[in-house]
C-alpha cells in the first residue's frame, strides 16, 4: 500500500468465525465495509525454533503471493495434506482458532477472497488488523507486512489501493505465536465511507 509511514520490525508498511463450507459464493462487504467471506487454509505448522517475524516474510505455502484457491482444493505442506474451505464470519473479526475448533500456536493461516468490480475504483482504503503477524498480497503484489506479535485492533493499519475492473485477489496471511489468532480487513473510500457496489466472491 502507498502513503503509509509506519515502520514495524523488519518491514516498512506499504500500506468468531464459524465453519460454513456452504457460505454464499457471492456476497458483499458488511455495512462497515469488513470482508467476512473467505477461503481459508490452516493451520500450517511453522518450523521449530523459527522466529515468527522472519517466517512471515518467507513462503509457508508455495507461491503464496499468487494463490487463487477455491473450496476443496488440496495442498500438501511438509508431508501433511490440508484443504481450502469456505468460511463466513458472523462478526467483523475472523477467529481462526474458532474456525478450526482447536487451539493452534506457532502456525500460519491463509485467508483469500476475490473482490469484483464493474469499473476501476481508485483511492480505496484497505484497513487491517491481525493477531499476531499479518501479511497481505493484493493482485499478486506484496503490499503489507506487520512483523510483531500484537493483540487484534480493528483498522490498526491503513493504506490505499486501486481496485481494477474485474476480479481483485486479496491474500491475507496471519501468523499466530500463542493464544488468540485473528484477522480483520475492510474497504472504505478515502473519506472512511464503507465501499459499496463491489462483490465478494469465493472463486476466482
Amino acid at each position: 500500500m502507498k502513503n503509509l509511514i509506519r515502520t514495524v520490525g523488519l518491514v516498512a508498511l506499504s500500506l468468531l468465525a464459524l465453519n460454513t463450507a456452504g457460505a454464499a459464493d457471492v456476497s458483499s462487504p458488511d455495512p462497515q465495509g469488513y470482508i467476512r467471506d473467505w477461503v481459508m487454509l490452516g493451520p500450517v505448522a511453522l518450523p521449530d525454533g523459527g522466529i515468527a517475524a522472519e517466517l512471515l516474510l518467507r513462503d509457508q505455502v508455495p507461491g503464496e503471493s499468487a494463490l487463487q484457491p477455491k473450496n476443496g482444493d488440496a495442498v500438501t505442506i511438509k508431508g501433511r495434506q490440508l484443504a481450502w474451505r469456505n468460511i463466513s464470519s458472523p462478526t467483523n473479526v475472523v477467529d481462526l482458532n474458532v474456525l478450526l475448533n482447536s487451539q493452534n500456536d506457532h502456525c500460519a493461516g491463509y485467508l483469500v477472497t476475490y473482490v469484483e468490480c464493474d469499473q476501476e475504483v481508485p483511492d480505496v482504503v484497505m484497513a487491517v488488523g491481525s493477531n499476531d503477524q499479518g501479511r497481505i498480497y493484493f493482485n499478486g503484489v506484496d503490499i503489507y507486512a506487520f512483523t510483531e506479535a500484537r493483540p487484534l485492533m480493528l483498522d490498526a493499519d491503513r493504506g490505499k489501493v486501486t481496485l481494477k475492473k474485474g476480479v481483485n485477489v486479496i491474500v491475507f496471511k496471519v501468523i499466530n505465536e500463542q493464544n488468540s489468532w485473528q484477522a480483520a480487513l475492510r474497504l472504505t473510500d478515502r473519506a472512511g465511507v464503507p465501499l459499496k457496489n463491489v462483490r465478494v466472491k469465493l472463486t476466482p
